[in-house]
């Protein structure tokens, strides 16, 4: 029978560094067609290959915004006989540099040290917090909290998790959605052509966000390219396809692509934190080129963009595709 205790302080924290391994969750989705996604049979975070549920789902659960929500974790193909940490975190933690401060944006008070069976199974149950009153999320980190602001959903980190973590190794294994009836949903984000008048010949345009339209820091009226935010797109190693980019309807090429979300810590390692305040989120940006064939008719036409979210994220809806349009002039 498997050994449970309340999780406790007095475990090192720095177990809830693999909160920080959840960025490598969407490569289970590898593979999945350019525009759509289908549902998993489980998150786990490779090279993991364990089955979990939360509650009897796969992929996350609903959470009541007034009191705790109580989360059964079940799971098989974990290690057996292993120490593993069943806890509530942010997803901050997903993206935040240096990887090492994730512990700072779990609530340390709701984790449980839970040991698997000799078969590799794990049954666990937490509570996950309310949105308001008692009990409510807490982390080190005041700026970790759940469910997310509107400018860390804007960001793409659309929703808190459960995650399941080996304690010795600081791996995530596992984790599931947490989804509250009142949680914000992202922006639409922008689509800037340069040049967005042309001739008659084919020509490559670069493409943009709208002039202040993403800033840095992400804001609660910000409209950024959330669909990947873990790990931007396209992401090969992850199994995120790049975008796809039609006109007036019609397919063309195009090098597009979303950087994915930072969080800068103290001692933020990431390029992007270089020069910025601690505690700065900075959101995905698009960037690339789009070709306009000399096929396209006169006048006026659409182009869009869509960037699809093959992510375990459950973003801001069913359709998984995060899109934007521009009209370009011949």
């Amino acid at each position: 029978m498997s050994h449970r205790s309340r999780f406790r302080r007095a475990v090192p924290r720095r177990i809830f560094a693999a909160a920080g391994a959840l960025g490598l969750g969407v490569g289970l989705l590898a593979g999945i067609g350019a525009l759509t996604a289908t549902p998993a049979s489980a998150i786990p975070i490779p090279p993991s290959t364990s089955s979990c549920t939360y509650n009897g789902s796969p992929v996350g659960f609903p959470a009541s915004n007034t009191t705790g929500t109580p989360v059964t974790v079940n799971c098989t193909g974990l290690p057996a006989n292993t120490l593993l940490i069943v806890a509530q975190t942010s997803p901050l933690a997903g993206v935040i540099s240096p990887s090492s401060s994730a512990t700072r944006e779990a609530d340390l008070s709701t984790g449980m040290a839970v040991t698997t069976s000799s078969t590799g199974t794990l049954t666990a149950t937490i509570t996950v917090t309310a949105t308001g009153g008692t009990p409510g999320f807490s982390a080190l980190d005041k700026r970790a909290v759940c469910p997310p602001t509107k400018a860390q959903v804007n960001a793409g980190l659309t929703n808190c998790v459960v995650t399941v973590a080996d304690l010795a190794t600081v791996t995530g294994l596992n984790f599931g959605n947490i989804i509250y009836g009142t949680q914000p949903t992202p922006h639409r984000p922008t689509l800037k052509l340069k040049p967005s008048k042309i001739g008659d010949k084919a020509k490559m345009v670069t493409a943009s966000d709208a002039t202040g339209a993403c800033p840095t820091p992400v804001r609660a009226t910000s409209r950024c390219w959330w669909g990947a935010a873990l790990t931007g797109a396209p992401n090969a190693a992850a199994g995120v396809p790049g975008f796809t980019v039609t006109i007036d309807g019609t397919p063309t090429t195009n090098t597009l692509a979303a950087s994915p979300a930072v969080y800068c810590a103290k001692g933020a390692t990431a390029t992007a934190c270089a020069g910025l305040p601690v505690g700065t989120l900075i959101a995905p940006h698009l960037s690339g080129t789009l070709l306009v064939p000399s096929s396209i008719g006169e006048g006026t036409q659409t182009v869009a963009a869509l960037e699809p979210n093959t992510t375990p994220d459950p973003g801001n809806g069913p359709s998984n595709t995060v899109a934007a349009t521009a009209t370009i002039v011949r």
